[in-house]
């Protein structure tokens, strides 16, 4: 995402995702395989009730782990993501029948084209401004054909609050990431800087930021955009959703107007 769709962020700090995406992303994450994006891929179909005859949209789809699995479903599949660099990636593990459109989430180049999409991966609250990121429900709202399904996977604030982890180290190869994550009250955000170093020289920094919704807060922010809930999970094996728990996943429908 960034501000050719006539947004203007105040500030580079605050277009963190229009650097953070690149070429180390996937090493950052090496973690997030295709494998463990299986389980979570086939129980978003499950919560939507994706038909092989459907049309379907992967918002953010990154190197598209999820999208592998989506795959077997038969169903016509969409990814969408504003990083070349991960979208090349994406093109070498996908079928060639599977579309990859680099573009904006907030200025989607399609007109109610999808039965479903999906959101993995807290890959909503980016934006610094509640407008950009209702924009971002709006445009998933007007994607969707009327009675359309939406997933989104998203962190649950309340348990992060308690959770998270100041700082972590990690090596992955030759690489070493310093991890450092902040809660920012006043603005409602969790934040995280990455200091990477390979081969004991520092090559970079990442940042990445994510606004911190409620359940309430998210519910009315999808509400307002035409969108509505009507399941919320806790986690990928199907908990109720509550203060605990890990995840916040929500499954809905696009309102008829």
């Amino acid at each position: 995402m960034n501000s050719e769709s006539g947004h203007n962020e105040s500030s580079e700090q605050e277009r963190w995702y229009a650097a953070a995406f690149g070429s180390l992303y996937p090493i950052l994450y090496a973690h997030r395989t295709v494998e463990t994006a299986a389980p979570e891929a086939r129980f978003a179909c499950a919560s939507v009730a994706l038909q092989r005859e459907e049309r379907a949209l992967d918002l953010c789809c990154g190197t598209g782990r999820h999208l592998v699995t989506l795959e077997e479903t038969g169903a016509t599949l969409t990814g969408i993501d504003y990083s070349g660099e991960l979208l090349l990636m994406a093109r070498d593990r996908l079928k060639p029948s599977t579309r990859l459109v680099r573009a904006d989430m907030r200025k989607l180049p399609f007109n109610a084209a999808f039965d479903v999409v999906f959101s993995f991966f807290t890959s909503f609250g980016y934006f610094y401004e509640d407008a950009d990121n209702s924009a971002t429900a709006r445009e998933i709202a007007r994607v969707l054909t009327t009675g359309g399904r939406f997933f989104m996977d998203y962190l649950n604030p309340l348990n992060l609050e308690r959770t998270l982890k100041k700082e972590t180290v990690r090596s992955v190869n030759e690489y070493t990431f310093v991890e450092k994550r902040w809660i920012d009250f006043e603005r409602r955000r969790v934040n995280k800087q990455v200091e990477v170093d390979k081969n004991n020289q520092h090559i970079e920094t990442i940042r990445e930021s994510v606004r911190l919704y409620t359940f309430a807060e998210l519910s009315s922010l999808l509400h307002q955009a035409g969108l509505r809930v009507f399941t919320c999970h806790g986690d990928y094996l199907g908990a109720p959703y509550g203060p605990d728990s890990p995840r916040m996943i929500i499954s809905g429908v696009k309102a008829k107007s």
